[in-house]
């Protein structure tokens, strides 16, 4: 009998401190494990104490190189440092915050790359956000999901 892999979801993050993104991505991953037995992963950039327990693995930013799953990016930084990455089957870039909007953000080259590079499909939070995106780097948005609704987004990462 063939032995079948679990799918392995991976997101990046800067951190897991209290934030609303923080919160909304590890309690919905852990309402989500109840019922599946999907490998989710939480790779950080900076170590801090979580918002919450997650109930899976999280690691240093440094493993994504062994990951073999879907990386799903969540910041301008990573989502550079996906692009660079070159172990996943899938690459997203969920746009949950507009960074470009913020008064120190300067470096339109840049940041801009983290958009419109093809080998990273985009997903925004809302319509709002996706009209946003596509004002700032001139690329359709493929995909929109509230507030990280992890069914929505293993429903993506199938298609």
């Amino acid at each position: 009998m063939p032995i079948v892999k679990n799918k392995q979801i991976g997101f990046l993050v800067n951190e897991t401190s209290s934030s609303q993104m923080s919160f909304f991505l590890i309690k919905n991953i852990n309402e989500y494990l109840d019922d599946t037995n999907d490998d989710f992963v939480l790779f950080f950039e900076d170590s801090a104490s979580s918002v919450l327990n997650p109930n899976f693995a999280t690691m240093s930013f440094n493993e994504i190189w062994s990951f073999d799953g879907v990386l799903i990016s969540t910041s301008i930084s990573t989502t550079l440092s996906l692009i660079k990455s070159f172990s996943p089957v899938k690459k997203f870039f969920y746009v949950w915050d507009l960074e470009w909007m913020r008064r120190d953000h300067k470096d339109f080259e840049q940041s801009v790359q983290a958009f419109i590079n093809p080998s990273v499909e985009l997903i925004a939070r809302s319509d709002e956000h996706a009209k946003a995106i596509e004002n700032y780097c001139n690329r359709k948005v493929k995909h929109i999901v509230n507030d990280f609704n992890i069914e929505n987004i293993v429903r993506i990462t199938n298609e």
